[in-house]
């Protein structure tokens, strides 16, 4: 049956500005979605109204999901968008494909850099190996939207010798006006080598796309990091966090001052074991988090910033109780005889990672879930494409907020 060009019956009295502005923004994405095949006039405003787009990117909840890029499963070649969220029916994507990027998607790898406000950060990079090789190309993309579009220059500034630099900073504020200007940032932490031996010096090159320009910040810290690369980087209230292991390093993109502080484990001054893992998300009142776990169990820390900065205890729970609540969530490790041995046993298991935090309430744990204010822990391992081929993951939002247009720098002569 054609779709009708005009509003159904029951909505002819209300006026389309109530429609639009006030009672399509509130309601859940894949609801939204739905309502795109009633009839052409929701189809319409659904997709053209830029009001709309603007209103629902503000109201939509912070981080009601995770998203991750992996392979369908471990001997294919194919990559896929996996959402991950505990209301499945109301959050996701169109389409878990990524040819919307306009890239031969057998033909390469594809790498998730970062996610903010809805907006993604993806990495793709040829299979080919040789003198012809493409560089990579690294886009801004919507997967609510399907839209997506590379950002100039990347491959120079966020690639080194062939290799991709990791993970990337990305700040994008959605804004509920259609005609402000909008724009989005990349903003990378580079390491360099300084005059003391034990310190490494960072600086951080940006990019904006409201003047489309790379450029290299005043702005530096000196600091004794060992770690290579930073693991994840989350952005929130105007703030980007670099999880560099033992060290969270931070940068106010709209102040340009920067600063670090030790992880909580280092400020308890405990000795942090190889398999005890953490990681870093922002709360939906924007607020940094930090999960992490080790043998006696899991705790989660905010970093409060008022003032000095210094990590809260916000949530802690021992295995032994975690394992009791779980029940048949565990029934994947039962050959493991929990009973006698097995806090540490459980906790040498690398699929027990803490992957992301949801919505302040659920932590991701490898295949497991776990509810904080239950503490009900439900096996989601079925619910991924690879389980076991997670790497890094962010929280993400269904925000169908239009990408900002990426100016072109006008040439001086």
């Amino acid at each position: 049956m054609a779709m009708k060009a005009s509003r159904l019956m029951v909505n002819e009295d209300i006026p389309e500005e109530v429609i639009c502005c006030n009672i399509f923004p509130r309601l859940p994405f894949k609801l939204v979605t739905c309502l795109k095949t009633m009839s052409k006039y929701y189809c319409t405003q659904l997709t053209c109204n830029t009001k709309f787009a603007s209103i629902q990117a503000t109201l939509c909840p912070s981080n009601p999901a995770l998203i991750h890029i992996g392979r369908l499963d471990e001997e294919s070649s194919r990559y896929s968008l996996d959402v991950l969220s505990s209301t499945p029916n109301i959050v996701g994507v169109p389409s878990s494909g990524l040819e919307f990027l306009g890239c031969p998607i057998d033909k390469g790898h594809f790498h998730l850099l970062a996610s903010s406000n809805g907006l993604l950060c993806i990495c793709y990079t040829s299979f080919h190996i040789g003198l012809l090789t493409p560089p990579p190309i690294i886009f801004i993309a919507n997967p609510a939207t399907q839209q997506a579009q590379p950002i100039p220059g990347a491959p120079q500034h966020l690639v080194k010798n062939g290799v991709r630099i990791g993970v990337v900073g990305l700040v994008f504020d959605p804004l509920d006006d259609p005609l402000a200007k909008k724009k989005f940032m990349i903003v990378q932490a580079q390491p360099f080598a300084s005059s003391n031996d034990t310190l490494t010096k960072f600086c951080f090159v940006t990019f904006s796309s409201d003047t489309g320009r790379w450029v290299m910040s005043d702005t530096f810290i000196n600091k004794n990091i060992k770690q290579v690369r930073p693991s994840k980087v989350v952005y929130a209230s105007g703030i980007l966090y670099w999880d560099w292991q033992e060290d969270l390093l931070w940068y106010d993109v709209t102040r340009g001052v920067t600063g670090s502080t030790k992880m909580p484990w280092k400020v308890q001054e405990t000795n942090f074991e190889e398999w005890e893992r953490h990681t870093i998300d922002a709360s939906n009142n924007g607020m940094l988090m930090c999960t992490t776990i080790d043998k006696n169990g899991l705790a989660m820390h905010q970093l409060v910033t008022i003032g000095d900065h210094y990590w809260e205890l916000k949530h802690q729970k021992g295995w032994k109780d975690i394992v009791e609540m779980g029940g048949g969530a565990f029934q994947f490790c039962h050959s493991m005889k929990l009973c006698n041995g097995w806090q540490a046993k459980f906790c040498e298991r690398w699929f027990v990672q803490p992957l992301g935090l949801e919505s302040e309430r659920w932590i991701y744990l490898g295949i497991l879930r776990y509810d904080i204010a239950t503490g009900k822990v439900d096996n989601i391992g079925k619910e991924w494409g690879n389980p076991w081929g997670m790497s890094c993951v962010f929280g993400y939002r269904n925000s169908m907020a239009a990408l900002p247009p990426i100016n072109v720098p006008i040439l001086q002569d």
